[in-house]
């Protein structure tokens, strides 16, 4: 395995994320542990930064996203908003614009990413794992969408809350506050898969390693394909979805991978993301 870096650019006071590359798979990890890892203004356009930025790294496969310490993320910085009283309805919209960004960007990006949250994802936490194009846990993580306990809803998130778990669960969960836990959480589809505690950290790695041995072009188009395919109708879905199967099947994954699977071996698949 090669070996694991963290880049030196800046001094860690300056970043609220550590950036690890192991291979093809970029690993960003919420490092403000001390806190309850909360996301401010500044943190979540840094996190913004990082996913534009990895998302032209040619030899970037795959991105996990998680959070050190005792759990992923606390959601929003709270000490933030009491700074912001009596700011205009203009300052608090222009506030949002980095989480809007990040509740967007993920199914348009080349890149799948991975978000594995353990401990607790709470509020805009929730939310960025009903962004995530996969999202797992460990067993022991609490759920919750909880603006409504301090007298806020989930505003910005809720559209990405609602596309993971449908309309009437987002309702409840909004409406309500309430925390969730794992098993609840993949019974609604808020993750896809449970990892034990002991172990969830090498899983989700797993889980990412694998993702970015796999043909960069497929992952791609079919990210395209599932991002543009998901509010039509499902004759004009099936429709476009013919239209662009022979773009699929004319790239060099395809036919590496038709090849290896009449020579019985192995896909090579290129290390880099088609531009």
């Amino acid at each position: 395995m090669a070996d694991r870096t963290t880049p030196t650019t800046q001094s860690p006071q300056q970043q609220a994320f550590r950036l690890e590359r192991v291979g093809h798979v970029a690993e960003l990890v919420l490092d403000r542990a001390d806190r309850r890892n909360p996301l401010d203004y500044a943190a979540v356009l840094e996190l913004v930064g990082h996913l534009e930025s990895l998302d032209v790294t040619p030899d970037v496969g795959c991105i996990l996203l998680r959070g050190d310490g005792t759990g992923f993320c606390s959601g929003g910085d709270l000490s933030e908003f009491q700074t912001a009283r009596g700011a205009s309805a203009f300052e608090f919209h222009d506030g949002g614009a980095g989480w809007a960004r990040l509740m967007t960007m993920i199914p348009k990006m080349r890149v799948p990413v991975v978000v594995a949250a353990h401990g607790y994802a709470l509020a805009g936490g929730c939310g960025i794992v009903a962004a995530a194009d996969i999202a797992v846990a460990a067993e022991t993580t609490a759920f919750g969408v909880s603006e409504v306990r301090i007298g806020l809803f989930p505003i910005v998130v809720l559209p990405a809350l609602q596309r993971a778990i449908g309309h009437r669960r987002a309702r409840e969960l909004a409406l309500t506050g309430r925390r969730i836990n794992a098993a609840e959480a993949s019974a609604i589809g808020l993750v896809h898969r449970v990892f034990p505690d002991e172990t969830f950290v090498e899983d989700a790695r797993a889980l990412a390693t694998d993702i970015a041995s796999l043909g960069a072009d497929a992952l791609r188009l079919g990210k395209q394909l599932l991002d543009t395919i998901a509010d039509l109708p499902f004759d004009q879905a099936t429709a476009h979805s013919q239209a662009v199967r022979g773009t699929f099947m004319s790239t060099p994954d395809f036919a590496e991978g038709v090849a290896s699977f009449l020579e019985k071996r192995r896909p090579v698949f290129r290390s880099t993301i088609a531009t």
